[in-house]
């Protein structure tokens, strides 16, 4: 077990590439949609041989709007049709575009050629240039279980499930008889102990080091520094809040359905989880809304990075791995996730546990419900909330999932597990084998 050895982070991949008019998109889409064709690359991506990806997706980004600073859309100003992929990875970014490469480099080849400014005949240097020229940055970007590796989920899985076969086994054959809490954990040890599959679990997971410590706290501390300043221009802000409000209130329209969902639907509950991906206009002056977005994206990665980080956002226990990006410089905005359960619960989750994070960040888009100071209406009115995200809502042509049968729920359950046995847990033993 790689995790054993050393400390590895998760990161958060956007790529957004812009096609070449000369292309065909029709050509693009059934190339996308065979990829796509099934959950593990329709046997053109090898993702199953990417030991480090935890989730991807390729979609389309076609006719994206812009606005027309009247609370709604212009007609001429668009953003060029362009893909965009996003991946969320263990390691560094390079380590995941070569590995990617390394087992799907034709694939790539064929799929970016359709791009403005890709080379002929590249080297693998080359692409890997290519897609990081044009990676998008990401103002706030969430793992819900940090350091934890596709390696490590999969193995605690493993661990989990091996250990209720012998335990059923035991049970059937009357092994466990008599036996008090403290005997059958020892028996749960000797017998993990003696699988080399899963006896790895019964050594810690490696620590964090001191350098990772120190750059991780040292932004902590610069960012509470910056507080202060921060809340001078945060009442600045909450100024001209209402001046702006107001005007984009008297150009709003009522909050309709605006387009066909069965492409969304068709492509959701495949599987428990589900992804999200959302993007919108940001609302004209820009230097107040953009700012005014990264402002909230920049406090809230205070509770995000610092205090959510152990696989609840916010108290939501369902999305393994989220973020927020800003693109086409500043005008707009991109929402990612991946979560398990339904869209209609998780849409309800974020009401009523983040809607005045919601209003503050996605209340500086177009068409959105309207929003009282930073934090009132909007997100709380849901049925218009709902609407509005639909509205903004666009289907992935590839999506793939490392672990699709793994809840976020169900790795906190075997972290815990795998916690006890290598010491690093002070559950009690009843508790612990409540686990299984």
């Amino acid at each position: 077990m790689e995790n054993n050895k050393r400390y590895i982070d998760q990161g958060g991949l956007t790529i957004i590439t812009e096609i070449a008019s000369s292309k065909d998109l029709a050509e693009l889409k059934t190339y996308l949609s065979a990829i796509g064709a099934d959950d593990t690359g329709g046997g053109i991506v090898s993702f199953t041989e990417m030991k480090g990806l935890h989730f991807a997706r390729w979609f389309l980004m076609e006719g994206v709007k812009i606005s027309d600073g009247k609370g709604g859309y212009s007609n001429e100003d668009k953003f060029p049709d362009s893909i965009a992929y996003t991946a969320n990875y263990d390691g560094t970014v390079e380590d995941h575009l070569r590995e990617m490469l390394s087992v799907s480099r034709e694939a790539i080849i064929k799929l970016y050629s359709f791009c403005s400014g890709f080379p002929s005949n590249p080297s693998d240097d080359q692409i890997i240039a290519y897609l990081q020229k044009h990676s998008n940055k990401n103002q706030l970007f969430w793992p819900a279980i940090r350091g934890g590796t596709v390696e490590q989920l999969k193995g605690e899985s493993l661990l989990r499930s091996k250990i209720e076969t012998f335990l059923n086994e035991a049970i059937s054959k009357g092994k466990l008889k008599g036996k008090n809490e403290e005997e059958i954990r020892q028996q749960i040890v000797d017998f993990v102990n003696s699988d080399n599959e899963i006896s790895w679990a019964l050594t810690p997971r490696a620590k964090t080091s001191f350098g990772w410590k120190l750059r991780y706290y040292g932004k902590l501390v610069w960012k509470l520094i910056f507080l202060l300043p921060m809340a001078v221009l945060f009442g600045i802000w909450f100024a001209l809040v209402g001046i702006f409000n107001n005007r984009d209130n008297k150009n709003r329209k009522p909050i309709e359905r605006s387009r066909d969902f069965e492409a969304l639907l068709k492509n959701e509950d495949r599987i428990f989880m589900n992804q999200l991906t959302v993007f919108g206009g940001i609302k004209k002056p820009y230097w107040y809304r953009t700012t005014q977005l990264k402002i909230g994206l920049w406090v809230f990665s205070l509770n995000g990075v610092y205090r959510s980080n152990k696989g609840q956002l916010s108290g939501i226990e369902t999305i393994h791995f989220a973020r927020w990006s800003i693109f086409n410089n500043g005008k707009n905005v991109m929402f990612l996730s991946n979560f398990d359960g339904a869209w209609e619960i998780y849409l309800s989750e974020f009401i009523d546990r983040s809607a005045a994070a919601m209003n503050l960040t996605f209340g500086t888009t177009v068409g959105y419900p309207k929003v009282t100071g930073f934090f009132g209406g909007g997100a709380h009115d849901e049925q218009a909330f709902k609407t509005v995200v639909r509205n903004n809502q666009y289907p992935c042509q590839v999506w793939y999932s490392a672990y699709p049968q793994l809840t976020v729920k169900n790795i906190l359950n075997n972290q815990k597990i795998r916690e006890f046995l290598d010491g690093s847990s002070k559950e009690s033993t009843s508790d612990w084998l409540k686990r299984f």
